[in-house]
């Protein structure tokens, strides 16, 4: 399964809305996550690909498609 697929079905986990999840959704906007469902999620993200986000990368995985590249992005350091 590709990064993508992966986060993608990471999210669908965290959310009960039935809408379909790409990489332009925002997760507050449009998934209507609060601040606890979306630190949830990183976590969950961080433990599945054993990445680490920090603080300040945090601002960068408000819609979907930022999430993946940062994941891709850290994956490909190690």
């Amino acid at each position: 399964m590709s990064i993508k697929n992966e986060i993608l079905t990471l999210i669908k986990s965290k959310t009960k809305l039935s809408s379909s999840v790409t990489e332009t959704t925002h997760l507050y906007k449009d998934l209507h996550f609060d601040s606890l469902s979306y630190v949830s999620l990183l976590m969950a993200v961080e433990n599945h690909f054993n990445v680490t986000i920090g603080l300040p990368e945090m601002g960068r995985c408000l819609v979907v498609g930022q999430m993946i590249e940062l994941v891709e992005e850290k994956i490909r350091r190690e």
